[in-house]
């Protein structure tokens, strides 16, 4: 009996070992998430899709999206 005792306990600690082992090797032992600062979504002038400012292309007080929309809006395609 206690040599599978033995053998469960070696078992359980190459297994914690191995676990470990990875876990360092992906950089995520127990660190905390970083958390991102919240950014201000703004919608295209043209189509109304919601991004973030710092994705979208600001042109005449208006946010859009890409810059195809931005020469669209500017041709007056629309």
């Amino acid at each position: 009996m206690t040599k599978y005792l033995l053998l469960i306990g070696l078992v359980w600690a190459l297994w914690w070992i191995w676990c470990k082992s990875l876990r360092a090797r992906n950089g995520s032992e127990h660190r905390p998430t970083e958390q991102r600062e919240q950014e201000r979504m703004v919608a295209c002038a043209l189509c109304g899709v919601n991004q973030p400012v710092s994705e979208s292309i600001l042109a005449n007080d208006r946010y859009y999206c890409s810059a195809a929309h931005l020469r669209e809006a500017q041709s007056g395609d629309v």
